[in-house]
């Protein structure tokens, strides 16, 4: 009677310990799936918000070259044309940043807010919103710039991508430029 007591201990123990194997494989892989979905939403949320900054700055550098702040070689008068296509960057980069505030960790947020910030001050000075001159618009692109460095490291780092952000220039301006 014991033998058969024992066996069936050691049924009910395998059939318990093969349920909780399952159900834990079935946990992680479900953790795993769930992972790889949240890890390419963001990351297209993150590359389109960086996408539309580069459009907005695009947009300002322009126009602030037509207002002797910085240098292009395709600087733009501040038309009606033009302030609209700068206002429509601005728009789909407002629209991008809604769903960081969903995705993002709590680092990358508030890396987009400061990016948010440097890219705003820079449009106000090629709008003409803000007095600055040359010096200022150069601090201030160096700011949006250091700023949009900790974004990418931030990004990289919530999404788990090894190595570090490619290296920019060290400096703003470049070094021809400034002897142009």
């Amino acid at each position: 009677m014991l033998s058969q007591v024992l066996t069936l201990i050691g049924v009910v123990v395998g059939a318990a310990m093969s349920y909780l194997v399952g159900a834990l494989h079935d946990r992680t892989r479900w953790q795993r799936e769930q992972s790889a979905r949240w890890d390419g939403t963001r990351l297209q949320a993150y590359s389109d918000y960086g996408q539309a900054i580069k459009e907005c700055i695009v947009a300002y550098q322009r126009l602030a070259a037509s207002r002797g702040l910085t240098t292009d070689p395709t600087p733009v008068e501040p038309t009606d044309d033009a302030l609209e296509q700068a206002a429509k960057a601005e728009l789909r980069r407002a629209a991008l940043t809604e769903p960081l505030r969903l995705l993002a960790d709590s680092g990358t947020a508030e890396a987009v807010r400061q990016v948010n910030d440097a890219v705003w001050h820079l449009e106000w000075l090629a709008r003409g919103q803000l007095a600055g001159d040359a010096t200022v618009w150069d601090q201030t692109y160096n700011r949006y710039r250091a700023a949009r460095r900790t974004y990418y490291e931030k990004a990289r780092a919530s999404l788990h991508v090894p190595g570090e952000v490619i290296a920019e220039r060290a400096t703003w301006p470049p070094q021809w430029r400034a002897n142009s």
